[in-house]
């Protein structure tokens, strides 16, 4: 069963009833991101340490103020009443980094929540990712956004007894693997590329100015949907000399052990995302 997190105007007011109060076009593939270590907030040298649960706030952040100070400054970025879980985004004063509150116990990951060039909240979910009949807490980050180039990264926070882990489900690592999974050819004399998986491919045409070298296969977008709590991952793939976005690569996404698999991947020609 998945439950959807109600977006930041209506956890606002569910708030005050409950307590009163990038350069992508040159993108190339690196290897996948590894997850962040989890902190214990035992950890007392750690600047967040100090932060009792009064230092909170209550109410979600406005995108805008994100990065407005250099002051040591607390976000809440979304939270799910029913089952005690709230994020929070921390500013450089108190060391960057997300919290991740579940009653009164706090966890931090040091992991980056939003772009200075595009803030915004991000959304959460709550769903079994693993099938293990457990929910886990999916959030979607948005990291950039430049014209059609959007790039989001998904992090499944995963509890056992009173520990957390982070499976990071980034642009980079879903692209890695994707880029080695497709086959694509190039015919200079005609100046077609086709990008294929399987049964499924993409050709686009090259202008005849840049036919002598169209440039590198990349994937500089990166989006996830979400149906009945399972996230698939759209990737825009462009060649970097005409920056057409001409394709997009889809896979459902396959939490395995302590990494995630794609798995059903497609590929569709150009459509809005």
């Amino acid at each position: 069963m998945r439950k959807r997190i109600l977006p930041a105007l209506l956890c606002t007011l569910t708030l005050l009833t409950a307590c009163g109060g990038e350069e992508p076009l040159n993108w190339t593939p690196t290897p996948a991101t590894p997850s962040p270590t989890p902190v214990s907030s035992s950890e007392d040298e750690a600047p967040w340490a100090s932060l009792t649960l009064e230092d909170l706030p209550a109410t979600p952040a406005d995108p805008a103020d994100l990065f407005s100070s250099d002051q040591p400054q607390v976000y809440l970025l979304g939270c799910e009443l029913d089952e005690e879980l709230y994020l929070y985004g921390l500013n450089e004063g108190y060391g960057g980094g997300i919290l991740l509150r579940r009653g009164e116990e706090l966890t931090h990951f040091d992991q980056t929540f939003a772009s200075p060039e595009a803030p915004a909240l991000p959304e959460l979910y709550l769903t079994d990712m693993d099938g293990d009949g457990i929910e886990e807490l999916a959030v979607r980050y948005l990291m950039g956004a430049r014209g059609d180039q959007i790039v989001y990264d998904l992090h499944i926070y995963r509890q056992e007894d009173a520990s957390w882990d982070d499976l990071a489900i980034t642009h980079d690592a879903c692209a890695q693997q994707a880029l080695e999974a497709v086959s694509s050819d190039y015919s200079a004399a005609t100046g077609q590329f086709t990008l294929s998986y399987g049964p499924t491919s993409a050709v686009y045409q090259v202008p005849e100015g840049v036919r002598s070298n169209p440039g590198q296969l990349t994937l500089d977008s990166c989006f996830f949907r979400e149906a009945d709590g399972v996230f698939t991952v759209v990737l825009g793939a462009r060649l970097d000399v005409t920056g057409v976005l001409f394709a997009n690569i889809l896979a459902t996404i396959d939490c395995e052990g302590e990494g995630f698999v794609l798995r059903d991947i497609r590929i569709e020609s150009n459509t809005v995302v």
